[in-house]
C-alpha cells in the first residue's frame, strides 16, 4: 500500500519483527471457548495452526476466531531519510 504524505510516496511494509497470533474455538452451543495452553500473546501463527489441527482432530470443532498480529512501518522511497522530513517521527 502506498500513500502520498509530505510530498513523498510512502509504502507500508511489514517489518522483520516476529508475527504472533491468538485463536479461540467458537464451535458448539454454548461456545467451546478453548484456547491453546500456555501464555497468551506468545504464539506463532504456526503454533496456532498446529493447535487448531489437533483441537479439530480431537473434538471435531470447525469454527475458530483467529487474530494475526505483525508489525508494519511506512517507508519513504530509497534515498529519502524520513528524519529529514518535517512532521515525521521514527
Amino acid at each position: 500500500m502506498t500513500r502520498r504524505f509530505r510530498h513523498v510516496e510512502w509504502t507500508l511494509k511489514r517489518m522483520d519483527a516476529k508475527a504472533w497470533a491468538h485463536i479461540q474455538c467458537v464451535s458448539d452451543e454454548p461456545r467451546c471457548g478453548a484456547v491453546p495452553p500456555g501464555r497468551p500473546g506468545n504464539r506463532s501463527p504456526e503454533d496456532v495452526l498446529a493447535w487448531t489441527e489437533e483441537h479439530f482432530r480431537v473434538t471435531g470443532h470447525r469454527r475458530y476466531d483467529r487474530v494475526l498480529f505483525d508489525r508494519v512501518q511506512w517507508d519513504p522511497p530509497e534515498g529519502v531519510d524520513p528524519r529529514s522530513l518535517p512532521g515525521v517521527s521514527t
